[in-house]
């Protein structure tokens, strides 16, 4: 059973008017947006792979809201219409096994390289691991689990 606390809420799009749309429906249009791009390996529905995308990042609503841009390979959140919800996110924390949840896998992916200065300077990357918990929660569930350059 899940005993943590979600903290993001990502909505994905796929072109700029999407991006747009999803910060005036948020009230953010003017807002301060950190800017990441990842590549990430792994697999996307059992298929091995690798995926680009362009990850938005915003925290004046007391939670991370992320706007989620594939730009390049297979992902889970194909047919997910731009401008929606595509999934809730939960940060692992380091010093507890991270929650895991009775629906599929679809997809788990570790990133090999970010943008953000902030991961460039620390060396942090990401596990992500999503759940198809769309039949039972509406919406996929993500799992972040932080690897510190020292570990």
């Amino acid at each position: 059973m899940f005993n943590g606390k979600i903290d993001q809420l990502a909505f994905i799009a796929y072109n700029d008017e999407d991006e747009a749309r999803i910060k005036a429906q948020l009230g953010l249009s003017d807002a301060k947006w950190v800017e990441d791009n990842v590549v990430a390996t792994g697999t996307v529905k059992g298929h091995a792979g690798t995926n680009v995308a362009k990850l938005l990042f915003n925290y004046d609503m007391g939670m991370e809201v992320e706007i989620l841009r594939y730009t390049d390979g297979d992902n889970y959140a194909d047919g997910i219409p731009g401008g929606h919800i595509c999934h809730y996110g939960i940060h692992a924390e380091a010093d507890k096994p991270a929650p895991t949840f009775d629906a599929p896998i679809i997809q788990e992916v570790y990133t090999t390289s970010h943008t953000n200065e902030y991961l460039l300077s620390t060396g942090r990357t990401y596990h992500y691991t999503i759940y198809d918990t769309r039949a039972t929660l509406g919406v996929c569930t993500k799992v972040i689990e932080r690897i510190e350059a020292n570990s």
